[in-house]
C-alpha cells in the first residue's frame, strides 16, 4: 500500500477533531488581532455581534454590503451577501453551465470544507438575517489587496515561494469546489503574505469534471491526506446545511479524480516532488513561478 494513502487512512482515527483550531490570525479594523483564538469564537461573534453601521459596496457583481459589529467591546467588519440565484444553465466566459447556482449559502460551504481540509485561507462565515434579509456574513479580510491591485502594485510578495504555494492550495480547493469563478478580484493577498480565498456563491455545481487539472503540480500535504478521507458521511455532517446531496456526490466524484491525478503526479515524480508542507519555510522542492 502506497504510504500516502496508509498515512490518510491512519487520520479517519481522528475524524472527531478533523482539523486544528488556528491562533490569532484573524485582524480587526484597528491592525490588531481579534481576541479570539478558536473558530469557534469567531463565528460565534459573527453570529450575536451586533451590527453598528452598513455600506453598500460598489465592487462584485451582487453588490454586498460591508457592515460593522461590535460586541463587549471587540469590534469587526464583515461582508454580508444575500444573492440566491438559481438558472436551468447560463452561458459565462464561452461555456454553458447546467442547473446554475449563484448562492450567499455556498460561502459557509467553501469555509466549512476549508476546515475539514485543514486549510484557513477561507475567512470565516456564518448565515446571518439582516434587516429582515437572510444571507451570509463573512469575516472582512483586513489590510488585503486583490491579485489584480497587487500585480498592478508589483508587490515582491506575489513572486515569492508562499504565494506559489498558497497559489496551489487555491487551485486544489477550486477544482474540488468546481469554482470556475476564480478571477483577479476574488484572491486576497494581506500584509502578512497570506493568500485568502473568497467568493465561492458560484461554486459547488452538479459537474463532476475538474477542469484544468494541468495547472496542479504541487498539493499541501495535509490538504492531500484530509482530502483522501472525506466521505458521504462526514460531508452530509458539515455541509449538508448548505448543500444538498447530488452537490455532495458532485464533490465527491470531483475529489476521486483529484486523487488520482494526484496519485499519478506522485508516482511518477516521487512524493517530495508534489507534495509540500504548509509550515516549511523553504521547501527545496518549490521555486517561484507563475503557476
Amino acid at each position: 500500500m502506497r504510504r500516502t494513502i496508509f498515512s490518510s487512512i491512519l487520520l479517519i482515527f481522528s475524524v472527531g477533531s478533523v482539523t486544528a483550531e488556528p491562533v490569532g490570525k484573524w485582524q480587526g479594523p484597528d491592525n490588531s488581532r481579534l481576541p479570539f483564538s478558536r473558530d469557534g469564537e469567531m463565528l460565534e461573534f459573527l453570529r450575536t455581534a451586533r451590527i453598528v453601521a452598513t455600506k453598500k459596496l460598489s465592487t462584485g457583481v451582487n453588490r454586498p454590503l460591508k457592515v460593522k459589529l461590535e460586541k463587549d467591546g471587540i469590534e469587526a467588519n464583515a461582508i454580508f451577501r444575500t444573492v440566491n440565484t438559481n438558472l436551468s444553465h447560463v452561458r459565462m466566459n464561452g461555456k454553458t453551465y447546467r442547473e446554475f447556482y449563484d448562492r450567499n449559502i455556498n460561502e459557509c460551504a467553501a469555509y466549512e470544507l476549508s476546515r475539514l481540509l485543514d486549510i484557513d485561507n477561507v475567512p470565516p462565515c456564518v448565515p446571518r438575517v439582516i434587516s429582515a434579509k437572510k444571507g451570509t456574513l463573512q469575516l472582512w479580510v483586513e489590510n488585503a489587496k486583490t491579485f489584480k491591485q497587487g500585480k498592478e502594485e508589483g508587490l515582491a510578495g506575489m513572486s515569492n515561494r508562499l504565494w506559489a504555494r498558497q497559489r496551489q492550495m487555491m487551485r486544489v480547493f477550486d477544482a474540488l469546489i468546481y469554482n470556475f469563478d476564480r478571477n483577479q478580484g476574488n484572491m486576497l493577498l494581506d500584509s502578512a503574505e497570506k493568500l485568502w480565498f473568497i467568493d465561492h456563491t458560484r461554486s459547488f455545481l452538479l459537474s463532476r469534471e475538474v477542469e484544468q487539472l494541468e495547472m496542479i503540480v504541487w498539493c499541501e500535504r495535509r490538504m492531500w491526506e484530509r482530502m483522501q478521507i472525506l466521505d458521504k458521511n462526514l460531508l452530509h455532517d458539515r455541509l449538508g446545511r448548505y448543500l444538498d446531496y447530488r452537490q455532495i456526490c458532485s464533490l465527491l466524484k470531483r475529489r476521486d479524480k483529484l486523487v488520482a491525478y494526484l496519485q499519478k503526479l506522485i508516482d511518477s515524480r516521487g512524493e517530495q516532488a508534489v507534495l509540500f508542507d504548509a509550515t516549511s519555510v523553504s521547501p527545496s522542492t518549490l521555486v517561484a513561478s507563475g503557476t
